[in-house]
């Protein structure tokens, strides 16, 4: 990992990851989240028991569209007076509604090129970050050069949204509403069997399970709702807005009727409304 994460780390408590209680629990992994709010402004947390939603607006006034989740790393010392140390791998990126991307790192949002018009950006890892390119092709983030670069193109397809799962495997939804899966070699469409009945609108892998966010004809449940893939069907999860799972399980939920941020904990059978994010109105969560 780059020396710098590591230096930063020494300074982790003064960042917006941070809160005043980090350094109590600078010993805890910790996925990174990302909610954007109706006006558009990104809310970070670093999923520890604090649980602390840092108001964080994109520069210039943009408005965030799409963000994508980090991860906060803790590796224990080998003695006691090695105490170990944190660091935070840089791995949460938004989109603005003008298509512009930015890197959550020192505490800001960073301006990154590379992507143009962009409509939506995911992560798995700093190694597997991809953003949705204006004309419907992919770039990967290169940590090297802090660009995105290169490009991944479904044939004769727009891509629209995408998530990066386990392992850096990418799933895709194309503008023509549908489901493709890339296998490290080539990309491998995916059964979905309501046809022109439902209109894709987003996707989330994680834990062994593929989330369709969807509207569905003769559906009551608003706009759009929230299905697994289950052998081609969809099969109503919920009646959420939107849906994100992070690299510890926990999937992360916007309700569809009070537009609120709920979550629910692997062992957890229902879902808890997340308190400092009950009088916020949000439109997108993570990736």
């Amino acid at each position: 990992m780059k020396r710098k994460y590591i230096a930063q780390a020494l300074f982790i408590a003064t960042t917006t990851l941070s809160s005043a209680g980090v350094l109590a629990e600078g010993h805890t992994n910790s996925p990174v989240r990302v909610a954007i709010d109706d006006q558009g402004i990104p809310y970070v947390q670093k999923d520890d028991s604090f649980g602390v939603w840092q108001r964080q607006a994109l520069p210039y006034g943009q408005k965030a569209l799409a963000a994508s989740g980090g991860y906060f790393h803790y590796h224990f010392g080998t003695s006691p007076e090695d105490p170990g140390y944190a660091y935070y791998e840089g791995a949460t990126f938004s989109i603005s509604e003008s298509g512009n991307a930015f890197r959550y790192q020192d505490s800001n949002w960073q301006p990154v090129t590379g992507c143009w018009g962009a409509t939506d950006v995911s992560s798995f890892t700093v190694d597997h970050v991809y953003c949705v390119n204006g004309d419907g092709t992919l770039k990967k983030f290169n940590d090297t050069t802090e660009n995105f670069e290169g490009n991944y193109r479904i044939n004769n397809e727009v891509i629209t949204k995408i998530d990066v799962a386990l392992g850096g495997v990418i799933w895709a939804i194309t503008e023509s509403d549908k489901l493709y899966k890339f296998n490290g070699v080539s990309w491998e469409q995916q059964s979905i069997a309501c046809g022109n009945l439902c209109t894709l609108k987003d996707i989330a892998v994680g834990s062994g399970q593929v989330y369709l966010v969807a509207s569905v004809y003769g559906s009551n449940d608003g706009p759009q709702s929230v299905y697994t893939l289950k052998e081609g069907e969809l099969v109503k999860f919920g009646a959420f807005y939107n849906i994100d799972v992070d690299r510890e399980g926990v999937i992360w939920a916007i309700s569809n009727y009070t537009r609120t941020v709920f979550y629910k904990r692997p062992g957890m059978s229902e879902f808890a409304e997340d308190p400092q994010m009950s009088q916020r109105v949000s439109s997108n969560i993570g990736g």
